[in-house]
């Protein structure tokens, strides 16, 4: 296997992780399971919205999907990194099959019900708080570090892409063969996702407790523990914090792009459907391209660089009015966030050990989905009081903002460069 430090060769393309038979499974399973996922999202939706006409019913059901991050995100990561990681999602993927395969024969046999429609999406939302950290935290046991760029690329904008492809697959299934139908599609996929999980081999990494004392400390210790790595490494708390609030800013950009497509564009739903899908494909392009052109060998450079670059991106959809225009910042957005999502990525899995990596996802993760619902509050209020144009100067030049102590940080610059382990081999 090569060493980390060894100077990366020019990549021979980001599909070249997938000859790596354990990612290879880890990847169809991702992209198929956000599909399905999709799918079903779609259905639930428009179930809660034809059985009650409530917007109240609507704001729950979002609000539902993110509670347990909130609650139970914490506890989530130190489950990651104290039981075998591919168990645990296979485990994940299996629950939310048979919350989905059951929701579809109640839907079926009994019709629509607005709490268990809500009370399955808050278990698969459960289950997905901790699925959703366990592979992240599961990379770079699969990947050498020189790798970790284009497969952390190859999973975002794949499952981006299957994500976008699956809503209107969604809604054709649900006006032509039914939402039961559709909700077992859902739950189906996650089976495939949990078989393709089976068949991977993960090492244990080398960090695995090996003392009885450590097995046997509770959860809430190892959260506290969890906690005060991450107090105690200063440049990834920054970056944590930074991206946190940089999120409560973008929030408003992707939250209220229909308003923009119709008030400020003039252009309705299909000018809303065509910024959607130049975000969504920049986000895609953007996934893999930091390998393409050697970002990866400076993440603690390129991400800040990228994540501000996307706030400007935001500021150029409030001074222009045409569509193409618009299209156009919103690819710029969508491939700008990207590169730095995958970058801080790469930077994380290099520089956190192994068995602390769980629980700083779910951690970053339960601090940024706090920030979505607060950020969504903030910017209805700015669009009430200022409109959307001056939202969005809020949301990128806050967003841009965000990133100044990055930018300007000498530990910032030099962070993420090696890598600390080599993954397990299969």
């Amino acid at each position: 296997m090569p060493s980390d430090a060894a100077t990366p060769t020019a990549p021979a393309g980001p599909l070249r992780v997938l000859r790596d038979r354990n990612f290879a499974r880890l990847w169809v399973g991702s992209l198929t399971s956000a599909a399905g996922t999709a799918i079903g999202s779609i259905i639930i939706v428009w179930l809660v919205y034809a059985a009650t006409h409530s917007a109240i019913a609507i704001s729950i059901l979002g609000i539902v999907q993110f509670l347990p991050t909130l609650g139970f995100g914490l506890l989530a990561g130190a489950l990651i990194d104290r039981l075998d990681r591919r168990r645990l999602m296979i485990a994940c993927d299996v629950a939310r099959a048979i919350t989905f395969g059951g929701l579809a024969i109640f839907v079926l046999l009994y019709g629509v019900s607005l709490v268990t429609l809500i009370a399955a999406v808050f278990v698969v939302a459960t289950f997905s708080t901790v699925f959703r950290p366990a592979t992240n935290a599961s990379i770079p046991r699969i990947l050498r570090s020189e790798d970790l760029a284009d497969g952390n690329g190859l999973l975002q904008g794949g499952s981006t892409i299957a994500q976008f492809a699956g809503s209107p697959v969604g809604g054709l299934v649900l006006v032509t063969v039914g939402a039961a139908v559709g909700l077992a599609i859902n739950a189906a996929t996650f089976a495939v996702s949990a078989t393709m999980i089976f068949l991977m081999v993960i090492g244990l990494g080398s960090t695995e407790p090996t003392h009885p004392e450590a097995r046997r400390s509770s959860l809430l210790r190892e959260v506290g523990d969890g906690l005060r790595y991450l107090r105690s490494q200063p440049v990834l708390l920054l970056i944590t914090l930074t991206a946190m609030g940089a999120n409560f800013f973008l929030t408003m950009w992707g939250g209220f792009t229909v308003i923009y497509a119709g008030n400020a564009l003039h252009q309705g739903a299909t000018g809303y459907a065509f910024l959607v899908a130049a975000s969504t494909a920049g986000f895609a392009i953007g996934a893999i391209l930091p390998a393409r052109i050697h970002l990866e060998r400076k993440p603690g450079i390129w991400v800040p660089i990228s994540w501000t670059a996307t706030g400007a991106f935001v500021v150029g959809l409030a001074w222009v009015d045409s569509l193409p225009w618009a299209v156009a910042l919103s690819l710029a957005g969508g491939l700008g966030l990207s590169v730095g999502n995958t970058l801080w990525l790469v930077g994380v899995q290099r520089t956190v050990p192994d068995e602390y990596l769980g629980r700083f996802f779910a951690t970053d993760e339960a601090g940024s989905f706090a920030m979505i619902p607060a950020g969504l509050a903030v910017g209805g209020v700015l669009v009430v009081l200022y409109g959307i144009d001056w939202t969005f100067v809020v949301a990128g030049v806050g967003s841009a903002m965000m990133n100044l102590p990055l930018l300007l940080s000498h530990g910032i610059r030099t962070w993420g460069r090696s890598a600390p382990r080599a993954p397990a081999t299969s």
